[in-house]
């Protein structure tokens, strides 16, 4: 089945909300217009092959030069194709860059075949003949390619000592009007202007092409690289075409509304996310002031212990992210309903939604349920749309050949107008634990990393680390003086002023029956030990 179909059927049955699916990516209206970019792409004769060759062409120099560390920079060759972005997220211009080398009118050496370098010399000359204003010879009619080009009638005047700048964006959707006077700039300077007795002129930019293309030409990089002929590789003829420019910078109707359909997309999906990152964070933090009420040990009814199981086995399925070092970080979508219906079964199992004493906790535990399904519909929202755009570009890519699933991305979220927000799991994942979980301490944050049980009485160290009272005794009537953790000799220096009063008082409070329990397993192991010293007395 075709993604479109996929996608779509994907927002139907997920129950994504109706205003949330006409903010989706618009997958089918956008591959119409990468058929528009083909077309006109075709129409330039630069098909998907010509532009393969060009791109692998300059990949596997790129790769001998970098395998040469010795060449300096001045030497190193520029791209002959380059796709490209200028401009802000509110106004930007997607380019097509030709770098060409001005003896012959095509991309540097380019190891392409005679007829597409013919392609490519046509599509330059063009530009360059009217520059120039020299008729050219169509007599040799076998010159792949070298057809006559409608560039006769012109309207603009150009100088060779300046590049001529051209607003794209506004060439593509706002023509001059007709009969408007042409912008004139002070012609060449050299005898050929002289000889000439006429400025150099380059044609309307609405005749260069069909319509719906633009081009903008660049004149050559220094005013006297000025070449006048450009060579056809398939016949060897020099056709005196004039100067041919160093560079030519294409733009094409079709994927500046391709990008700018995508990039509007993208941005009312972001300003969705935040609203959503900001509607979920505004749950936590209201669960969160709620929380207390029904979980403060102060109370003699409380669901203390209920709420640090419910969190100890959120905590343990990682839902949104993992902690482990096999699969560290954000979770997939189908990972993360795994890891939900796994706390579901755990909560039924141990049967803890029915041991809640105050009918306050089931109402919290509903929306922290509802927290978390928004949660898991938020993300998948987000990975189905994040999903859309790769292949879309993707598509685009494999259709013209152009480097737009790499191009695109880093233009978007390098832009400096770009609003793009983290995801929406890490940001409310972060405040659940900072404002939420955080109320119901854990055992595990209390545990003496001797007995691997509640750290009670806890004694700090010099060093800073807690080990509970019992553990202690046993070390320094070993004559034991290094830490168990850092190793510094503060052991036998630890006394009675060593033990944390404010931390002895929480642990009574949110442990009462685990510092209770702990409390008569050392009191049982000091009876025993006293029982031991007194009978090796009495045998003595």
């Amino acid at each position: 089945m075709k993604f479109a179909k996929v996608f779509q059927q994907l927002l139907d049955e997920e129950n994504i909300p109706k205003e949330w699916v006409g903010m989706a990516i618009q997958y089918k209206a956008l591959k119409k217009c990468i058929n528009k970019v083909v077309q006109e792409l075709e129409e330039l004769g630069l098909e998907k092959e010509t532009l393969q060759l060009l791109l692998a062409y300059e990949r596997a120099q790129k790769t001998h030069v970098l395998s040469n560390s010795g060449v300096s920079s001045e030497e190193k060759p520029k791209p002959k194709l380059v796709y490209s972005f200028e401009g802000t997220l509110r106004e930007f211009v997607p380019k097509i860059t030709m770098n060409l080398d001005t003896a012959n009118g095509t991309p540097f050496s380019a190891a392409i075949s005679p007829e597409i370098r013919a392609k490519l010399a046509s599509l330059v000359s063009n530009v360059a003949r009217e520059s120039s204003q020299i008729e050219p010879d169509y007599d040799n009619a076998d010159v792949a390619g070298s057809i006559p080009s409608p560039l006769e009638e012109c309207g603009i005047y150009i100088s060779d000592s300046e590049d001529i700048q051209l607003d794209m964006c506004e060439a593509c959707y706002a023509m001059p009007a007709e009969g408007s006077l042409p912008t004139t700039v002070e012609p060449m300077s050299g005898d050929d202007s002289e000889s000439s007795g006429e400025r150099r002129r380059l044609c309307d930019i609405r005749n260069v092409f069909k319509p719906g293309h633009c081009l903008m030409r660049a004149a050559a990089s220094k005013p006297g690289d000025n070449c006048s002929a450009v060579t056809h590789a398939n016949d060897g003829l020099d056709t005196p075409f004039g100067d041919i420019p160093s560079t030519i910078e294409i733009h094409l109707h079709s994927d500046s509304e391709f990008f700018k359909m995508l990039c509007a997309e993208l941005v009312g999906l972001d300003s969705l996310q935040e609203e959503q990152e900001k509607e979920l964070s505004g749950q936590v933090t209201d669960i969160a002031r709620r929380l207390p009420h029904v979980a403060s040990p102060l109370q003699k009814k409380n669901d203390l212990y209920v709420w640090r199981e419910i969190f100890r086995l959120y905590i343990d399925a990682g839902v949104f992210f993992s902690s482990l070092e096999q699969d560290h970080g954000e979770r997939s979508v189908e990972k993360a309903k795994e890891q939900l219906d796994w706390f579901a079964d755990q909560l039924q199992q141990m049967d803890l939604i029915s041991r809640f004493k105050l009918s306050e906790s089931k109402m919290i535990w509903e929306s922290f349920w509802t927290l978390n399904m928004s949660l898991l519909q938020s993300v998948q929202f987000q990975a189905l749309n994040q999903t859309a755009t790769t292949k879309i570009l993707k598509k685009f890519d494999k259709l013209t050949a152009l480097s737009a699933g790499k191009v695109f991305p880093e233009f978007y979220f390098n832009n400096p107008s770009s609003s793009v927000s983290s995801s929406v799991a890490k940001s409310v994942c972060f405040t659940m634990a900072e404002q939420l979980l955080a109320v119901i301490p854990q055992l595990d944050d209390y545990i003496c990393p001797i007995c691997y049980q509640i750290a009670f009485k806890p004694v700090r160290l010099d060093c800073g680390h807690v080990f509970c009272i019992r553990c202690l005794v046993k070390l320094q009537q070993q004559q034991k003086d290094g830490c168990p953790l850092c190793r510094q000799n503060v052991l036998q220096t630890a006394n009675g002023e060593n033990i944390d009063i404010a931390l002895y008082n929480q642990m009574l409070l949110y442990f009462p029956k685990e510092t209770k329990t702990k409390q008569a397993a050392n009191e049982k192991e000091a009876r025993k030990e006293q029982f031991r010293n007194e009978k090796r007395c009495v045998m003595q």
